[in-house]
């Protein structure tokens, strides 16, 4: 017993904490509760900010640190009220607080000591840090007020402890000391963006890079925010890169959104014609490419004039070209429908023959009959083709202007791939067709070798007779 009493006041003396004589600034009374925000995600940290040491107010909560904010909130306690054992319940806290300085570990304490020492000069470039999680510091827009609300059933709580021995040191040398740490229950301030903005940028990202980022606002020692985005993206063959993107002011804030929205606009609609690569910039941010060119706002409106007036020419061209194309279909329509007729009429006069050689009247028949069938295949070639009509284009009409706006865009590209689709359609139409009419060219050219053999057999019929009645096979 005497051990353990002797360590908890080495690891009260490295506090600087005497129980006897408790100093102020831990004995503060806190008069108003923290009202935590309803369906605030708690887990995920959106603001980082330097906080001053004297003006976060402590809380200890026998609630656990996964449970939610409501939960903490509801079985919080001021610190003073486990520092001072002055009733049966205080005692019991004073004890469970004396359990927390038993199993505090000073070189944890030491180690955030360092670190706040680097954060002092330096923002991690993912911004969040190691273990960042454990400071569980919140603010309440209710009181205005800091808080951190550790939990008794914690096993690391050295950051309580740091925060307690920091207090103790500014009230004896009134030097204040910040640190950097992530807020919970603190949404973006919507300086720059709007929530839906914020979750529309999420959405961007990831259609580009096909990770989530992770952004926050950053609040520098003079209260300056900046927006930072953190992610990932491919840099060469399945091999990732992070990049961070600092925005400092409300202009380039807007100016950010409007291009990805842009861009994320024109890849969604037109996957097919736009794909833009991300890649990680020089200065470690992230910057979009089209065909190997960079596209930054600045460029963006010469960008979407050059594009609008490639898309117009190349669907006026198409537009052009359709005219071409429709009628030479409707020819080969025609003459789909003419090679259609020529076999048909074959294909009756071989069935004819092979109907009539099966009796002896009926060979006698076609010999003298069949002749007809042949004139009435040479009068149907020789019918005239009908007049082709034109099919109606799409019309592409466009006022020439300076600026063009991503509408725009957004529209020509449209009918250019209406005009795609009608011209492909025709293509593969006329493909077919072709391929239709050499298959018809094919029988018809059988059926017609077919006749002209048995024609060649018509001189006598004595030579007719016998060609009938040997064992012909028509190939078709």
């Amino acid at each position: 017993m005497l051990g353990k009493t002797n360590d908890i006041q080495e690891k009260l003396k490295f506090l600087n904490l005497d129980l006897n004589k408790i100093p102020d600034i831990l004995l503060e009374k806190i008069d108003s509760e923290m009202k935590p925000a309803r369906n605030y995600e708690e887990k995920k940290y959106k603001v980082y900010k330097y906080v001053p040491i004297s003006k976060i107010k402590i809380l200890l909560t026998r609630a656990n640190r996964l449970n939610s904010i409501q939960e903490k909130c509801k079985m919080a306690s001021p610190l003073s009220t486990y520092l001072i054992p002055d009733d049966e319940e205080g005692i019991l806290k004073h004890t469970i607080f004396l359990k927390m300085i038993q199993e505090m570990n000073i070189s944890e304490i030491n180690e955030i000591e360092e670190e706040q020492k680097k954060l002092k000069k330096d923002i991690p470039f993912k911004v969040k840090y190691k273990e960042n999680y454990l400071w569980q510091i919140y603010y309440s827009e209710y009181t205005k007020n800091y808080y951190m609300i550790a939990t008794i059933e914690d096993l690391d709580c050295s950051c309580l402890f740091y925060l307690i021995k920091e207090q103790i040191e500014y009230q004896k040398t009134k030097k204040e000391k910040e640190i950097f740490v992530p807020i919970s229950y603190l949404d973006y301030s919507k300086r720059y963006f709007t929530k839906s903005q914020a979750t529309d940028i999420e959405k961007y990202l990831w259609q580009f890079t096909k990770d989530w980022p992770l952004m926050y606002e950053v609040y520098d020692k003079k209260e300056n925010m900046s927006f930072q985005i953190v992610g990932n993206t491919e840099v060469y063959d399945k091999i990732n890169s992070v990049y961070k993107i600092v925005l400092t002011n409300s202009e380039e804030a807007t100016k950010f959104y409007k291009l990805l929205k842009a861009l994320f606009i024109l890849e969604t609609e037109f996957p097919n014609r736009y794909k833009f690569d991300a890649r990680i910039s020089e200065n470690g941010g992230l910057e979009f490419l089209f065909n190997s060119k960079t596209i930054e706002y600045e460029n963006l409106s010469k960008f979407i004039r050059e594009e609008f007036l490639k898309n117009k020419a190349e669907s006026e061209k198409l537009n052009e070209e359709i005219v071409g194309l429709n009628n030479e279909l409707e020819e080969l329509k025609l003459l789909e429908k003419d090679k259609e007729e020529e076999y048909y009429m074959r294909q009756k006069q071989v069935a004819l023959y092979l109907q009539c050689k099966k009796s002896f009247f009926g060979k006698i028949k076609y010999f003298f009959t069949g002749k007809k069938e042949s004139k009435k295949i040479k009068k149907n070639k020789e019918m005239p083709q009908e007049k082709v009509n034109e099919e109606e284009t799409i019309d592409v009409i466009y006022d020439t202007k300076e600026f063009y706006t991503i509408e725009d865009l957004i529209s020509i590209t449209k009918i250019l791939d209406r005009i795609s689709l009608q011209t492909r359609n025709v293509s593969q139409d006329i493909k077919a067709l072709k391929q239709s009419i050499e298959r018809l060219n094919i029988k018809a050219e059988n059926t017609r070798k077919y006749i002209e053999e048995i024609e060649e057999h018509k001189k006598s019929i004595f030579e007719f007779w016998k060609f009938v009645n040997k064992d012909s096979v028509l190939r078709s």
